[in-house]
């Protein structure tokens, strides 16, 4: 019931807009850049109404480090054990996103808006790793011994390696917030900042070098180290975004 009120109500703001010549749908346009949490992109905006904006864009962010981090684990096998230096490389991080909100503004010519709309696209973290001198330890320990940590078992490949992805929640990621700024200037140029929240959803790890524990590594590192945060918080994104829009007409 709720949900269909606001649809009417938006769509009779916008249609009680489009009979007045000097607020037609569609008739200001703004581009721009912006850089936030989800890296930089661009975007485009239009009116609806006067009091309601649409805008979508892109934004893109990377991280890689390629140098090693080096770790000790246990290696272990028919309950013989042996420690073994590990190492991880070939991190990256990636967040590419699409995106489409809505602002709405309470005053006609105010700077203060409510925005809702959604992020698509699939944030992801890799890695890979490699035990040195592995094949000392198959022929020490018997064939193929296991990594442990914890409940964590890792079954590394012939050669010592092992990979793992990191899936960062939902495909299609609900946000909300508030901003400070026109989605669309008065002026040529124009300034806007954006405080909000993103629904990111679960996360889950992968690798066909992990035991069904590893799955559940994120409640495992949060009960370990004592934060004051549970899985579900986590699922929630925080979200700063700086814009600059030039407007076209």
């Amino acid at each position: 019931m709720m949900r269909k009120i606001i649809l009417l109500f938006f769509l009779s703001e916008i249609i009680v807009s489009s009979g007045k010549a000097q607020h037609a749908p569609f008739e200001n346009w703004g581009v721009g850049l912006n850089a936030g949490l989800y890296g930089a992109g661009v975007q485009g905006a239009t009116s609806l109404s006067p009091h309601f904006k649409w805008r979508a864009g892109f934004d893109y962010f990377t991280y890689r480090h390629s140098d090693a981090i080096e770790f000790e684990v246990i290696a272990a096998h028919n309950g013989h054990e042996a420690d073994a230096q590990a190492e991880l490389r070939d991190t990256e991080i990636t967040f590419p996103n699409f995106k489409t909100f809505v602002d709405y503004y309470p005053a006609q010519n105010a700077i203060f808006c409510l925005t809702g709309g959604f992020y698509a696209g699939t944030n992801r973290a890799s890695t890979k790793g490699l035990i040195k001198n592995y094949r000392e330890l198959t022929a020490a320990l018997g064939e193929k011994p296991e990594l442990h940590y914890e409940d964590i078992v890792i079954t590394p490949d012939d050669d010592g390696s092992f990979d793992g992805k990191l899936h960062m929640g939902n495909t299609l990621k609900p946000y909300f917030g508030i901003g400070l700024g026109r989605t669309i200037p008065q002026n040529r140029v124009g300034f806007k900042f954006e405080l909000g929240i993103v629904f990111q959803g679960k996360y889950a790890l992968s690798s066909h070098n992990l035991n069904e524990a590893g799955h559940n590594w994120l409640n495992k590192m949060t009960e370990e180290l004592d934060l004051p945060v549970s899985e579900k918080a986590l699922n929630w994104w925080p979200m700063l975004n700086f814009s600059l829009t030039y407007r076209i007409r």
